[in-house]
């Protein structure tokens, strides 16, 4: 089970109450033991963070509630965690310092901050475990969090060039185009993040400390390794790949771009789950022949495959050294 620190609930908390909530009856429905309101810094189960954000919906009627709590992140809120951003001396080096450190404030979420190309650079976040209300909620805050404290000590405008969000549309989008300064918000994406322009990564911060950043690199260093994404990107590609496999056009580049991501991010997110990208299309490619029904020609097998004729895919099985797929290399056409 993930676990969240306390100062994030402590934060939320006291912004729920500044907006009208009561403070005890919010510790109580979230579960929380009263002591971990003040003294020691601990973690407490995600599920107890993901609840906050439910109560507080429910209680203030404000489905944007995320949102609007984001946009007064005060920064310093989350410790060392902030720091290690704020002495940071660009955008992009503080950014930076989101993934391998987030460990601090959550064992249950992952930043990664991918160059997708020259001109473009997004920073994702994965929740490990989470669903249903609680978890779009916890997702919105984090990413419009991290843009809000990036705006407090930036000396220019930041901008996402877009946002994509796995949750589903709202009724109402002024909350969502404040926030996040843009109306390029995709939603029912497959992943949760922001793109940036690469050059915004060089907007100087006037919060830079090199000093201070010294002195907290070493408690930084002692910090755990941020949590792995064993299955995440895996279940991730099988659903693209199923969905290109039934387009008849299926190809690395097609997939990623239904995902989101590029070529090169793909496959590096797969190799870091212990797979590769052409295992993960072999194993769709079985799966979706294992669904097929009756026997089969070699030029329904290949358009099931996804491959552009028979040939195609009798090459393809040569390649991979004899039978594949239930069928014979030297099957007439």
């Amino acid at each position: 089970m993930g676990t969240d620190q306390v100062l994030l609930h402590r934060f939320v908390i006291s912004e729920l109450t500044a907006a009208g909530l009561d403070r005890d009856r919010l510790i109580r429905e979230t579960g929380l033991p009263d002591w971990t309101m003040a003294g020691e810094d601990v973690h407490l189960p995600s599920t107890t963070f993901s609840r906050l954000w439910e109560i507080g919906e429910h209680g203030l009627a404000d489905p944007d509630v995320a949102l609007n709590v984001a946009r007064r992140y005060k920064l310093s809120s989350l410790g060392l965690y902030d720091y290690l951003f704020s002495t940071a001396p660009t955008l992009g080096a503080g950014l930076a310092t989101c993934g391998p450190y987030v460990a601090a404030v959550t064992t249950n979420h992952r930043f990664e901050l991918i160059a997708e190309n020259d001109s473009e650079v997004t920073l994702y976040l994965d929740m490990i475990t989470g669903e249903g209300r609680g978890r779009d909620l916890t997702q919105l805050w984090g990413l419009a969090a991290v843009l809000s404290r990036a705006r407090q000590v930036a000396t220019r405008p930041v901008v996402p060039l877009r946002v994509m969000l796995r949750q589903h549309a709202p009724s109402k989008l002024d909350t969502f185009t404040e926030v996040f300064g843009t109306t390029a918000i995709e939603f029912d994406a497959p992943v949760d993040a922001m793109t940036f322009r690469s050059s915004d990564m060089d907007i100087p911060l006037t919060s830079s400390d090199p000093m201070l950043a010294a002195v907290l690199q070493p408690l930084a260093e002692a910090l755990p390794p941020p949590p792995p994404l064993a299955e995440a990107w895996p279940d991730r590609v099988a659903a693209a790949l199923a969905d290109a496999l039934a387009d008849g056009n299926v190809s690395l580049e097609r997939v990623a771009r239904r995902l989101a991501t590029s070529p090169r991010t793909l496959q590096r997110r797969l190799m870091e789950s212990g797979t590769t990208w052409r295992n993960e299309l072999s194993r769709a490619r079985s799966a979706r022949l294992a669904e097929a029904d009756g026997p089969l020609t070699r030029s329904r097998q290949a358009e099931l495959l996804g491959y552009a004729d028979a040939g195609s895919l009798r090459r393809a099985a040569r390649r991979w050294s004899g039978p594949a797929y239930g069928f014979r290399t030297d099957r007439p056409a």
